[in-house]
């Protein structure tokens, strides 16, 4: 392959990248209002790049590929050093920003002193009433035979005032928190 193609090559990439580096040129256009970490971060960016654009021109000005490859080489352990201090710079951040956080946090908020007993009797009273209305509905219903009727009118009224009770238990538990 001669080196017209891999520098035809390398400026198509390079070109493409334009995702990656307009917006991290933009980051280090905004200096002092980007966090440290996103600047530099940016700057590792512009560096990837731009190593590949150089070598990519050296490609088509030098005879041998060696040079292109050492600069190339050279922009990505320097953006991979930039990208390591970014992620350092990234961590001291956080640990900055949770530290004002916790100074601002006056302690967990309480929780109210509502007692569980009356939402619990809320949910019997309710499953109650439906489990009754529903028996009733059974009942009254042509289907079937009256002793089917009455088995199935317990069941599920039995079942009805079971679901609200779990549920109101369950309420209560979180309540008691």
């Amino acid at each position: 392959m001669t080196h017209t193609v891999l520098a035809i090559g390398t400026a198509a990439l390079t070109a493409s990248g334009c995702v990656w580096y307009l917006p991290a040129i933009a980051d280090l256009q905004a200096g002092a209002d980007r966090p440290r970490s996103t600047r530099t971060a940016a700057a590792a960016c512009v560096l990837w790049w731009a190593a590949l654009a150089l070598a990519g021109g050296l490609l088509l000005a030098v005879p041998d590929w060696h040079p292109a490859a050492q600069v190339a080489i050279t922009g990505l352990v320097g953006g991979t050093a930039l990208r390591l201090r970014a992620a350092w710079d990234r961590r001291g951040e956080q640990r900055e920003g949770a530290a004002r956080w916790a100074a601002l946090e006056g302690g967990p908020v309480p929780r109210s002193a509502r007692p569980a007993a009356p939402a619990l009797v809320g949910w019997l009273v309710v499953g109650a009433a439906l489990a009754s209305l529903g028996a009733v509905a059974v009942l009254l219903s042509a289907g079937g035979g009256l002793a089917s009727r009455v088995a199935l009118a317990g069941v599920s009224g039995a079942g009805v005032a079971l679901a609200f009770l779990l549920v109101g238990l369950g309420n209560a538990r979180r309540q008691g928190r």
